[in-house]
């Protein structure tokens, strides 16, 4: 490197900016991937976190033998789909309390 002066600042300023948006441009490119692959796997949720939250065990089980519910297995693991689980979610029939006399 050469001195730098003030006359020749500006020139080396320019190159260090040059050399950030190159090296920010690599890790743009580099993270890409991984954000698809995270998009990806949200759409699943884990058995283990649906359990017991969401309903039981054997309600999962009975609601996927009856076709409502599916799961996917990946690596041993059973996952089932955010949206197929929202599917599942029913407003009830909330009759009105009756008053006391």
């Amino acid at each position: 490197m050469d001195n730098i002066t003030f006359d020749t600042l500006p020139k080396y300023v320019g190159e260090i900016i040059d050399r950030l948006d190159n090296i920010e441009q690599k890790l743009n490119e580099t993270e890409l991937p991984q954000q698809k692959e995270d998009e990806l796997f949200s759409e699943f949720i884990p058995k283990s976190e649906v359990r017991g939250k969401f309903a039981s065990s054997s309600t999962l089980w009975s609601w996927e033998k009856q076709g409502k519910l599916k799961s996917y297995g990946i690596g041993g693991k059973r996952f089932y789909k955010r949206a197929d689980l929202e599917n599942l979610i029913q407003p009830m029939n909330n009759k009105p309390i009756k008053e006391r006399v």
